[in-house]
């Protein structure tokens, strides 16, 4: 299971690495330093003293299930990784617990249901802080591997890495989060708590870590990569059926996001769009046109106004050679992978205008 949010994050790294390079001359921040807390998973010696420890305070009445329990953990042949005695707990859990046999059940990846189970197990009085922190880790992994990061990362902040039996884990799932989220100082923060402050890291973590450390640092506010980013998230919460106000919003800040970059290469290119010689501004074209992105009234940048989009003149009803002019004027300063994003800008601005 944990393959596949590793392939995912991979393939959303090597998609968007040609958006990575920052303009010439231009400083990125530095990578904020990681907490001071060092992070080292249990061993399974540990780990198996607080499961039996667990599994006697749990009142198992059924022989069967405490030998069952005890032979899963007897000393392995092998040594095993933080994440395979971390499945072996839960695994230990469920076999334990009706209820969390049936949780565990539901929070399938194979035939995953639109809406994913609620934990209310976890929320029971009584119970283990070594049963809740790391069923906590196992839902907030099942969370980030349906693409819920919302819902993952919301866990995985209330989940202090040093009572799991994998912090690695923790650490790395809060990351993906983070990342997809554009989360960009939180996001350096776990990557750096990750890289150095824990040890035993799987390769494969680290690996993957150090392409989302590389996209943050690269990562530009207001730039064409952001908003292609902002595309893909929204993309993905309209898939899981969430279509309500906080998309809307994300929707009209990327229209915003692209009319200010569009607006942005003319003024490098002399201005155009219909201003006259000298770039002085004719008719009712405003002479601060980052201004006129702004909603009336307001302080901010935010949705255009549609009276601005009406038939006498504005982006909303360039005639179809200025858009050329346009779509070609942005995939020559920008990577051809943007042409999508400008294309649903300008059906975006039309349909809004026909309305």
């Amino acid at each position: 299971m944990v393959r596949m949010v590793l392939a995912s994050a991979i393939l959303c790294s090597l998609a968007a690495a040609p958006a990575l390079v920052s303009a010439a001359g231009e400083a990125q921040p530095a990578t904020p330093a990681p907490d001071t807390q060092l992070y080292a998973a249990p061993d399974f010696a540990e780990v198996r003293s607080q499961m039996l420890e667990w599994i006697a305070l749990a009142g198992l009445k059924d022989a069967k299930v405490r030998e069952e329990a005890a032979r899963m953990w007897a000393e392995p042949e092998s040594p095993l990784s933080a994440t395979d005695i971390l499945d072996q707990a839960v695994a230990t859990f469920a076999l334990a617990e009706p209820e969390t046999a049936r949780f565990v059940a539901a929070c399938d990846l194979l035939n995953p249901p639109l809406i994913p189970p609620e934990p209310a197990i976890l929320e029971r009085d009584g119970l283990s802080p070594f049963y809740v922190a790391n069923m906590q880790l196992f839902y907030a992994r099942y969370l980030t591997q349906r693409h819920l990061y919302d819902e993952a990362l919301a866990v995985l902040e209330e989940l202090d890495p040093s009572e799991v039996i994998d912090p690695a884990s923790s650490l790395f799932f809060r990351a993906v989060c983070e990342h997809q989220l554009l989360m960009r100082k939180e996001g350096l923060e776990t990557i750096a708590s990750l890289l150095q402050n824990t040890e035993q890291v799987p390769v494969s973590y680290s690996t993957v870590a150090r392409l989302m450390q590389y996209e943050l640092e690269a990562l530009k506010e207001k730039s064409l990569d952001e908003i292609s980013r902002m595309m893909r998230d929204v993309e993905r919460r309209l898939d899981h059926a969430r279509a309500g106000q906080r998309v809307q919003k994300k929707q009209e800040e990327i229209v915003a996001g692209l009319d200010e970059l569009i607006k942005r290469e003319e003024e490098k290119n002399g201005g155009g769009g219909g201003s006259g010689s000298g770039g002085q501004p004719q008719g009712n074209q405003s002479s601060s046109p980052a201004d006129d992105s702004r909603v009336g009234g307001a302080t901010g940048p935010g949705n255009v106004d549609p009276k601005k989009l009406s038939s006498q003149g504005g982006w909303g009803a360039l005639p179809e050679k200025d858009q050329a002019k346009a779509r070609n004027q942005i995939n020559r300063n920008f990577p051809s992978h943007y042409r999508q994003a400008v294309e649903e800008y300008f059906k975006r601005i039309n349909n809004r205008t026909r309305k």
